[in-house]
């Protein structure tokens, strides 16, 4: 299972560290941190994720989100962050978990995999996030946004019914955790 209060602890703990870090070193913390945390995911049945390993994608959209707000004279809103939220949506697309645990009627896997990458809403999240004065602050909503984002993901288990080789059958599943 994601071990979010792990994840925020973590957080809290980078912005509270005040020695000297770049928007890049932030950038690579935070898709690194995330993608560790959600490395543990599991579907319903407790099938586990095969890691998508696409976390580069994360910190570049991370590392572009930090430049072009410091390059604005005003604040640019939920829009600044829509790169990084776009990428962790594609950290998800076509995400492969493990099909040891049968989701009934099936007894007999075939595939498992993510079909919905999770809806939209981080950027608003990592927004209110940035808005924050304190570290703790930040962390609750940057993880808060995380785990709201990751009840909209959703997948399709396919299995085979008993008797062996009688009837393939998808069955949806939404929510990792």
């Amino acid at each position: 299972m994601i071990d979010w209060s792990g994840l925020e602890s973590k957080t809290k703990s980078w912005f509270e560290d005040l020695s000297e870090k770049t928007e890049d070193d932030t950038a690579k913390f935070l898709a690194d941190s995330y993608a560790q945390a959600v490395s543990k995911a599991v579907d319903p049945k407790a099938n586990a994720v095969v890691p998508p390993k696409k976390e580069a994608g994360i910190e570049q959209a991370w590392s572009l989100a930090f430049k072009t707000q410091k390059a604005s004279p005003t604040k640019l809103g939920p829009v600044n962050w829509v790169p990084v939220e776009t990428k962790i949506i594609l950290y998800w697309t076509a995400a492969i978990f493990s099909q040891a645990i049968p989701h009934p009627p099936t007894v007999v896997p075939v595939t498992n995999l993510v079909t919905v990458p999770g809806t939209p809403g981080i950027a608003t999240a990592i927004d209110k996030a940035f808005k924050q004065e304190e570290a703790g602050k930040v962390a609750k909503e940057l993880v808060t946004g995380y785990k709201n984002h990751a009840k909209t993901i959703a997948g399709v288990y396919t299995g085979i019914t008993p008797p062996a080789a009688s009837v393939t059958v998808p069955v949806p599943w939404v929510g990792i955790k």
